[in-house]
Formats: C-alpha cells, structure tokens, sequence
C-alpha cells in the first residue's frame, strides 16, 4: 500500500505522537509506502527515530508547535496535497481535531480510502469547540475512527452518522513484560502518582487536595507532567508531595512508572481513552479514575481499577483511594494481572495487526 499520513501539530513525546509514528513505522516494516506531513516541527528526537525509515518520508512545516497560524499552515498543506497527487495513495490518514484535515484528502484518487481518527471523547464540551469546518471533517470523513466505543457513540450522535468505529492507540509499551513483577511494599508510604498534561480538566487539583488530607499520611503523591496553569511552586510546602517535572522519552516515562504503585486520574471532563491509564496497565499498576468516557471500557470488573462518580467529591476520592491502597496492601491487586490484562488488549502487535487488518480489508 501507499499511504499518505497527516498529523497536526505534534508535541516532542506523547501518546498520539507515539500512536501516529508507530503506526507509519509498523506500515514501513510490512513493505507499505508512507509520505507522512505534520503542520508542526517539534517532534522529540525518539520518535524521529521511529520515522527513520527508507519507506517513509516525513515532511514538516519548518514551526514548532502551536507558533504557525492558520493561513501559513494551509498555504502548507495544500502545497503538500498539490505535490502529494503526483501518485496513487490506497490510503489517506489523518487524525486529531483540525479541519485542516480536508486539505490532505485533495491528494485523493479514485480508489483512495480516506480515514480520519478523533481521539478525544466528543462529548457537549469538547464538540463547543468545534469549528464548522472540522465537522465537515468529521461528518465527511468515508472512514471515521473513535478512540473508544464512547467517542464513537458520541461522534455518530454530534454528526448524525452511524458508522464510526473503534479501534485502540497503538502506543508503543515503555516497558518490557519481563520489568514487570509483584513486589511487596510493606514498610513504606505507598506512591500513588499523576503522569500527563497538567491542565485543570486531568483534576489535578484534586491530587492537591488529597496530598495536604492528614487522613492518607501513608501516601505519597507524585506527579509527572507540565503545564503552565501547574508552575512548579503550586507543589511547594506539601511534605507528601513530589513534583518530578515532565517526561519526554520513553525512558523517562518507564522511569516514572516503575517508582509508583498506582497510578490516579480525578479527570473534570470526559475521556476518549485514556492512554495515562493504558500505560498505567502496561507498567502492572493499579489504578483509580473517574467515570468519564471511554474510562469504564478500561475497568473490566477488576480489582486492579476503581472507579469513583464522573463528578466525585473530594470525600468519595479520598475513599476511593483507601479502597485502593487497602487493596494493595492486602495483596488483592497484582501487577502481573494488570499486565497481562494490556497485553491482551493494546499490546503493540496485537493492535498493529488490528490497523493492518483495518487497512488492507
């Protein structure tokens, strides 16, 4: 196959970045063809790798994230489709929230699928957000991908379709299943920890409430990540507080969830799926979230997941995480389970074969 990728505006590491990179390096792998154009320059030197292929090529608009404005960016893209329609593609993917989607389908011939992948959760908020043109995109799209089953129900009721279709992030794991072994924790504050964006939605303000609650002075809180409402002096003076900063490599991510013992998720807003709580089971660990999205599809009914109310209180998290870290202590979770439980489910081969499927049906 030849297949034509658009990415909008990539971060240096992150999980739609390692879902898209991995995604051309696994169709390069397989012998298929890959032309694969971003509006943005800022992609981390890991990835880079990924893409470091002789049957992918990857072109950039020559800005860092979120610096080119809307009229640069087109003028961009549509000299990419221009270029891009020379030859045939069977395939043309294109992802994210951006109605500058429509501009890479131009490259499209007869016979050319066209696919587009929306991996946030699509809910009332989220969907305020929404240009008139990215709904074209989105209610136009021949192929439309969720991220879960919710964010499909809640793309086919937004844009009146019925036909959008799960399919699960291929993220590569930064851990090796041999990494992950049972271990006691007795003798020690349990590490519960927050790795992702720190943005107001991802309830990280509940993280501080928690750590300043006398109630769970056997817990540690850590937090991993970066964000501008987040400066690191808001995680000053908590004695059971520890700010670690953000993680741009595989290897530091693995680093960060090998230290914890389970990982939260007190999210404000709905979810698609969220890939923190993904990589959460790929390192063995339990986890606790609330009920937003595309969350519940992760619990499964087991002892390793506990979901508090979409809109808990800080009393139901507090409880919720006594609930948990009881559960650890008494040995009813296991990390050996837990990622057995992701290998199941997003192991890299097993959902690449899915999206190789996908693509050649």
């Amino acid at each position: 196959m030849n297949a034509l990728f658009y990415a909008p505006q990539m971060a240096g590491y992150g999980g739609m970045e390692r879902h898209v990179c991995g995604l051309a390096a696994v169709f390069a792998a397989r012998g298929h063809t890959v032309r694969f154009v971003t509006t943005s320059n800022s992609l981390g030197p890991g990835l880079r790798a990924e893409l470091a292929h002789p049957l992918i090529a990857f072109a950039e608009l020559p800005c860092a994230r979120e610096s080119a404005g809307v009229w640069r960016k087109s003028a961009w893209l549509l000299a990419e489709a221009r270029r891009s329609r020379r030859r045939h593609w069977d395939v043309i993917y294109t992802n994210g929230q951006s109605a500058l989607s429509l501009l890479p389908w131009l490259a499209r011939r007869p016979g050319t699928r066209i696919v587009h992948h929306h991996h946030n959760a699509a809910d009332a908020p989220e969907q305020a957000t929404w240009s008139r043109a990215f709904r074209q995109v989105l209610a136009r799209a021949p192929e439309l991908i969720g991220c879960s089953e919710a964010t499909c129900a809640a793309l086919n009721a937004a844009v009146g379709r019925a036909d959008a279709r799960f399919l699960p992030y291929l993220a590569a794991c930064p851990l090796s299943g041999d990494e992950i072994a049972d271990r006691p924790v007795v003798g020690r504050p349990l590490r519960f920890g927050f790795c992702g964006r720190l943005i107001p939605e991802k309830g990280v303000s509940m993280v501080l409430d928690l750590a300043d609650d006398a109630s769970l002075g056997d817990i540690e809180w850590h937090i991993h990540g970066a964000g501008p409402a987040y400066p690191p002096e808001r995680f000053r003076n908590r004695p059971r507080l520890f700010y670690h900063g953000a993680y741009r490599s595989a290897e530091a991510h693995a680093r960060a969830l090998l230290d914890l013992d389970a990982l939260v998720l007190f999210s404000t807003h709905n979810e698609g799926m969220p890939l923190s709580l993904i990589e959460a089971m790929s390192a063995g660990l339990p986890w606790i979230a609330t009920d937003r999205g595309g969350t519940r599809e992760l619990a499964a009914g087991s002892l390793d997941s506990l979901l508090v109310p979409a809109s808990a209180t800080p009393a139901e998290c507090r409880d919720g995480v006594r609930e948990l870290a009881r559960r650890i202590r008494s040995g009813e979770t296991s990390r050996r389970a837990q990622r057995d439980a992701y290998d199941a489910r997003f192991a890299p081969l097993r959902v690449a074969a899915r999206w190789l499927d996908f693509f050649a049906a």
